[in-house]
C-alpha cells in the first residue's frame, strides 16, 4: 500500500511538472493573444526553436544553468517556479483527498492550474482573459452536471450572485472592481454555488484589504497604484472549495453557540 502511494505521488508530481510547463506557455502567450499550440516552444529572446532536451520541466533549467542554449540569455526563474508550484499543488490536493484519484481531486488539480495561470497573468498584466473565465464557467457547469452535489437553484444563484454582487460594487464604487473580476466571480459561482460563493468573495476581499493596508503602510504601494484583485479571489475560492466545512466550523466556534 505504501509503495503504491509513493508511486502515485511520484506520477502525479511528474505530471504536474509537465502540465506546469504548458502553463508557462499559457501565461506568456494568452495575454499576447498568441496561439498556445503553434508555433512550438522557442526562446523569447532569439526566437530559436527549442529542442526536446531543452523542454524537460524543471531539470532543463537546472542543466542549462538558467540560460538559453543558443543565445545565452537568462531564462526567467518564473518558468521552473511555475512548474514546481503546479506539481506541489497537485501533490497537496492528492494528499487532501486521501491519496486517491477521485473526480473531486481531478477537478481540484484542474482548478489549481487554471487559477495559477490567472494569478500570474493578473499580477503582470492586470488582466483576466475572457478565454480563461469561459473555461472555468463551462467546466464548472460540466462538473456540476456529472459529479456535483449542488441543486439547480444553488448553481443558478451562485452564478447570479457571483456576477451581481461585484457588479454592484463596481457600479457604486465607480470602477472599484474590474470587468475581469466580475466575470471571474460568476464563473466561480458555477463551481461553488450559493451560499459558498459569498464566503469565497468575502475571504478574498478580507485578504485583499489586509494586504493592501500592509502595502500602503510600508509605502510599497500608493493609493493610486492598481492592485490586482484576481489573486485574492482565487485564494478565497480555493480556501472555500477545499476547506469550507473547516472554515465555517472555526467561524462558528468564534461567535459561540
Amino acid at each position: 500500500m505504501l509503495l503504491s502511494v509513493k508511486c502515485l505521488a511520484f506520477f502525479v508530481f511528474l505530471l504536474g511538472l509537465v502540465v506546469g510547463s504548458f502553463l508557462n506557455v499559457c501565461i506568456y502567450r494568452i495575454p499576447r493573444k498568441e496561439s498556445i499550440i503553434f508555433p512550438g516552444s522557442h526562446c523569447p529572446s532569439c526566437q530559436q526553436k527549442l529542442q526536446a532536451r531543452d523542454l524537460i520541466p524543471l531539470f532543463s533549467y537546472l542543466f542549462l544553468r538558467g540560460k538559453c542554449r543558443f543565445c545565452g540569455e537568462k531564462i526567467s526563474l518564473r518558468y521552473p517556479l511555475i512548474e514546481l508550484s503546479n506539481a506541489l499543488g497537485w501533490l497537496g490536493i492528492l494528499a487532501l483527498g486521501g491519496w486517491e484519484i477521485t473526480s473531486r481531486n481531478i477537478a481540484g488539480g484542474f482548478l489549481f492550474s487554471v487559477f495559477l495561470v490567472i494569478t500570474m497573468i493578473d499580477l503582470k498584466h492586470l488582466l483576466i482573459p475572457n478565454v480563461l473565465v469561459a473555461c472555468l464557467l463551462v467546466s464548472g457547469l460540466i462538473y456540476q452536471f456529472f459529479w456535483g452535489e449542488l441543486k439547480i437553484m444553488e448553481l443558478v444563484m451562485g452564478i447570479i450572485i457571483g456576477f451581481g454582487v461585484p457588479a454592484l460594487i463596481a457600479f457604486f464604487s465607480k470602477g472599484g472592481m474590474g470587468g475581469g473580476d466580475i466575470k471571474l466571480c460568476a464563473a466561480m459561482g458555477a463551481w461553488l454555488g450559493y451560499p459558498a460563493i459569498l464566503y469565497a468573495m468575502f475571504l478574498g476581499a478580507l485578504v485583499a484589504a489586509i494586504v493592501s493596508i500592509f502595502l500602503l503602510l510600508f509605502k510599497l504601494k500608493t493609493r493610486k497604484d492598481p492592485i490586482p484583485f484576481g489573486p485574492f479571489l482565487v485564494l478565497g475560492f480555493l480556501a472555500v472549495f477545499f476547506f469550507q466545512e473547516e472554515i465555517l466550523a472555526w467561524y462558528f466556534s468564534l461567535i459561540g453557540p
